[in-house]
């Protein structure tokens, strides 16, 4: 895996406690809808190369965008902890706040926490890499995965 995005990409801070309640909560199934990555004309080959084999949406020629565009669409906002619900916008073809728009954040789960772009997220690898980083506090994982949906 690699990084592609500035300085200029927006990220949640989170305490490593925070941190791994986030993750778990985000591994809940069903929870996410998609993990978005949107690749700005001309830099398809620095996306594949950063992340090979995952899956994107080229942009067009003419879109005003030049960096890489990273985000998590959401089915179910329902318990969301606060500092994500913080960071919610309207996106994802939805009238609702269910789009976290920061990218650094997305980009650190994806490259370190096994999440992937545009697939349902694999708990049991997500728990193993958390646990592994974060022994002490897995138990967070692990209540924010069973919050419930709705």
């Amino acid at each position: 895996m690699g990084y592609v995005l500035t300085n200029r990409a927006l990220d949640i801070i989170l305490s490593e406690k925070d941190l791994c309640y986030c993750l778990g909560y985000l591994a809940t199934k069903g929870r996410i809808k998609y993990i978005e990555a949107q690749v700005p004309y001309g830099k398809e080959k620095i996306f594949e190369s950063a992340y090979y084999g995952q899956k994107y949406d080229k942009m067009k020629l003419t879109s005003d965008k030049q960096s890489f565009q990273f985000r998590i669409i959401l089915n179910h906002t329902e318990n969301c902890p606060i500092a994500l619900r913080n960071a919610l916008t309207i996106g994802g073809g939805s009238y609702n706040d269910n789009c976290i728009s920061r990218g650094k954040f997305v980009e650190r789960i994806i490259n370190e926490y096994g999440f992937e772009f545009f697939n349902v997220p694999n708990v049991k690898k997500i728990r193993g890499l958390v646990e592994r980083k974060h022994p002490n506090y897995i138990n967070y994982f692990d209540e924010g995965y069973k919050v419930p949906l709705g």
